[in-house]
């Protein structure tokens, strides 16, 4: 099973190195590791050229588009049976990659989300209180995970994703309104009923003050029309099954 790696830049002078070499490092010669730059000002991608590997695809926006359509873009580019999302300050952990393929191997799954651990911008390991995490007992609770994606509870973060290259067909394009392309493409695996959760550690995620996924404390006005747009987002999917459905009948 070949592996698509789909990763978003915007000014990652100072991380995105050690990403891409933890990266490289679980891919094998005829995986690929895409990386769409969102038009940034810093040296991020004289840094991505500089790796000089032929498993990197960089791409490079004219203007910013946003993470969201820079991660799209990506996943639209990827060639791979498998598609893994990541981010461009974190750290892939060893063998990462092994428990992603032997669930993403069975037929009844098309998505797999696992857990992480917590690094400083030293690489400092962190413990953060009263962390959630994905538990394997709720894989198949489809109707509960998508209750507690809508009430916040559910932590499905893309750079702990990977999904099958068959799920391109019902989560592509991503509607503008989307906000989070993780919620997105955890909302496909759930009404699909095809995700799998994984309890271990797959990469260790980099916390610092301009994380995009950085929790924000939001005015109730916003909240609401967030939930709003992921009520939209499921209705939307919905559809996109129904017609693939009817499609391939």
């Amino acid at each position: 099973m070949t592996v698509s790696v789909c990763m978003a830049s915007h000014n990652g002078e100072r991380f995105i190195a050690r990403q891409l070499e933890s990266i490289l490092a679980e891919l094998a010669l005829e995986d690929e590791l895409i990386v769409v730059d969102d038009h940034s000002t810093d040296n991020t991608t004289a840094i991505v050229r500089a790796q000089q590997d032929t498993r990197i695809k960089l791409h490079q926006n004219v203007h910013r588009i946003g993470h969201v359509a820079s991660f799209a873009k990506a996943i639209s580019l990827a060639k791979g049976d498998i598609i893994a999302l990541a981010d461009q300050d974190d750290l892939w952990l060893e063998n990462r990659l092994a428990p992603i393929k032997a669930a993403l191997s069975e037929p009844s799954c098309l998505v797999v989300a696992g857990n992480f651990t917590d690094i400083d911008e030293r690489d400092g390991m962190l413990k953060l209180p009263s962390k959630r995490r994905l538990k394997a007992s709720d894989s198949d609770r489809y109707h509960a995970n998508l209750w507690g994606i809508l009430k916040g509870e559910r932590p499905y973060y893309g750079c702990a994703m990977a999904f099958n290259q068959a799920l391109k067909e019902q989560i592509l394009p991503i509607p503008t309104y989307v906000e989070s392309h993780d919620l997105w493409v955890a909302m496909a695996g759930n009404l699909d009923g095809a995700i799998r959760h994984l309890e271990a550690n797959v990469l260790a995620k980099r916390q610092h003050g301009r994380n995009v996924s950085s929790p924000v404390r939001r005015s109730w006005p916003k909240l609401v029309l967030s939930r709003l747009g992921m009520l939209l987002a499921l209705a939307t999917l919905s559809l996109r099954k129904r017609k693939l459905k009817r499609e391939y009948a």
